[in-house]
């Protein structure tokens, strides 16, 4: 027994290493559920064997890149963070469309792109803005890069379910998606997949020079991190700021450790949220780089390996007794794109946690109709009568049902959970909203503030959260 706790130790450290996830540094019970499936595909019988087949010369590097799909936490969604994507059609980009429009070439970058669903939704705002203007002869080059070669795949493919367009409106989906072979996902209109490309990219390497160079214009570095030491998350920030344009802009996410950066960053504060810019920084465009614009993957790619039956997985689950740890497993495939796994996880934690609102909620996210959706956020309702998330999903379902009254009342028991906490507060199961944010999304009668709507009239892309 000691010497296999000593060898998953000596495996976190070498993960924490390579990628610089200190996420796992004290979660040594996640991790090692995530290391058996691995010892599994491979057939190592215990930790000292898989810790040889890391090192082996020519194993190694391709165990290495699937270890790493398997770490990364991957939770992403279309318009995720809706106070940044209203800081980035209000603000950012137009600056950026302005700054640049002698060069009519911009370059955006998203690190940590997961998915695809960041990068994505950078195309569709982009698209719009540049189509409202009558400008759409710009040469526009979106890279995103994950450590995760099983997340490249999916972002590549761009197909999605349910999960990742929960705040995607159904108008927007057709607008935006078309309906994919297996009838149940939907796939990115190649309008918007050219914008963008896809690359393997460890972050760790920026610091020495590696990694992707720039110049870009905007780089987005969300929820990323937040799992590292915060000294190496400030190494990594002073690296992506050397990699900005003169007029370029930086987004990272609202728990990420950044520290002190005021001396190479300026802070540019927006409603709900914060975007900083190069100290300094000049007002003329970048100069353009040479290189191929985005185009679509010569052949399909293979389908990633499947997953274990969720029967085969359960009793991990179960074997933990932790809910908590439950809800992780769960939102992890998920975002892999396992519904069925994701729900049948729930389903094998809720039989061992009856009484975990968290559980019952993040069933009813997953749930495949609106009745056992509405069910599940109900049952989040009755052990947890603050959970705010659940009053604003169960309001969007009887909106949708015609049941504006009730909807109402949902949305009013909503803001008045949120003014009793600090502004600047994460919502609990929000994807990222602050209570502020969450209440210009839902203030008033739960629709747009008038300066949320364009001079056309039309409404801003920030999200009505669903």
């Amino acid at each position: 027994m000691a010497d296999r706790q000593h060898a998953l130790e000596r495996l976190a450290t070498r993960i924490v290493a390579r990628t610089g996830l200190h996420y796992y540094a004290d979660k040594m019970d996640l991790l090692e559920m995530v290391l058996r499936r691995r010892m599994d595909a491979c057939g190592c019988a215990c930790p000292m064997e898989y810790l040889s087949r890391l090192s082996d010369d020519a194993a190694g590097e391709a165990e290495w890149r699937a270890l790493e799909s398997a770490v990364t936490i991957g939770e992403t969604f279309f318009f995720r963070y809706a106070e940044q994507f209203h800081a980035l059609e209000r603000t950012i980009l137009p600056d950026l469309i302005t700054r640049l429009r002698p060069l009519r070439t911009i370059r955006i970058w998203s690190v940590g792109c997961s998915n695809g669903a960041e990068p994505y939704s950078l195309a569709i705002l982009l698209h719009r803005l540049l189509r409202a203007r009558g400008e759409q002869d710009w040469t526009v080059d979106i890279l995103g890069t994950d450590i995760s070669d099983l997340a490249l795949e999916r972002a590549r493919r761009a197909e999605y379910g349910a999960w990742s367009l929960r705040d995607v409106s159904a108008s927007e989906r057709r607008q935006w998606f078309r309906p994919a072979a297996s009838g149940r996902h939907w796939t990115l209109r190649d309008v918007y997949r050219r914008m963008v490309r896809f690359e393997y990219g460890n972050i760790m390497d920026l610091p020495s020079g590696g990694g992707a160079t720039g110049p870009f214009d905007l780089i987005l570095c969300r929820n990323v991190l937040l799992y590292f030491e915060p000294k190496r998350a400030l190494e990594l920030v002073r690296a992506l700021a050397d990699r900005l344009s003169p007029p370029g802009w930086l987004l990272l996410g609202h728990s990420d450790p950044i520290g002190e950066c005021g001396d190479f960053l300026e802070t540019v504060t927006f409603a709900g949220t914060v975007a900083f810019r190069a100290a300094g920084s000049r007002q003329g465009p970048a100069a353009p780089r040479r290189g191929v614009l985005s185009c679509l993957p010569d052949a399909p790619l293979a389908a990633p390996p499947p997953f274990r039956q969720a029967r085969e997985r359960a009793p991990e689950i179960l074997a933990h007794g932790d809910a908590g740890l439950a809800r992780a497993e769960a939102r992890a495939l998920a975002d892999r794109g396992a519904l069925a796994e994701a729900r049948a996880c729930c389903g094998a934690a809720l039989a061992l946690h009856p009484l975990d609102a968290g559980l019952h909620f993040l069933s009813a996210v997953l749930a495949e109709d609106s009745v056992a959706a509405e069910d599940g956020f109900r049952r989040t309702l009755y052990l947890d009568r603050e959970h705010v998330m659940a009053h604003v999903h169960l309001a969007r379902l009887l909106q949708d049902a015609g049941e504006v009254k009730d909807a109402e009342r949902m949305l009013r028991q909503a803001r008045t959970l949120l003014r009793r906490l600090p502004a600047d507060a994460p919502v609990a199961d929000g994807g990222g909203l602050t209570v502020a944010g969450l209440l210009r999304l839902v203030g008033g009668d739960g629709a747009a503030d008038a300066d949320d709507v364009r001079e056309d009239g039309a409404p801003m892309l920030a999200r009505s959260v669903s």
